[in-house]
């Protein structure tokens, strides 16, 4: 049996919207996923508990031989970011035994500057 022409042409354009929006959702599964990322963040498990100096934990860190991208306060936790995956299971396990108890160390994403700072410092290049 033979399929008529009018079903043809309607048959192509629904194939391929439902492939555009498979790899649409696809991309955004994707570009959701958790990464390997080489930052961990502290945070007090109570409130009440004052964060640990980012100088004192960069001490800390860089006297066991992990070397620290940089420190940043972020909300209520310090964002610690170092330079490979294994400097990060060090500096994990290094921040238990260094910190008292009552602090939160997780795997987390490093901060992403905001995209006006980003125009603002770009700028200020081209002054001048």
């Amino acid at each position: 049996m033979k399929i008529k022409p009018i079903k043809r042409s309607i048959l192509w354009p629904i194939t391929l919207l439902s492939l555009v929006l498979v790899a649409i959702v696809i991309g955004f599964a994707v570009a959701r996923m958790p990464h390997n990322t080489n930052a961990l963040q502290i945070r007090p498990v109570r409130a009440g508990v004052s964060l640990p100096d980012g100088f004192y934990v960069y001490q800390s860190l860089n006297q066991r031989g992990i070397r620290i991208q940089s420190i940043t306060p972020v909300d209520d936790g310090l964002i610690v970011e170092l330079d490979s995956l294994e400097q990060r299971e060090l500096a994990e396990h290094a921040l238990m035994d260094i910190l008292p108890l009552g602090f939160s160390i997780q795997r987390c994403d490093p901060p992403q500057p905001q995209l006006w700072v980003h125009k603002l410092t770009r700028d200020q290049l081209k002054l001048g």
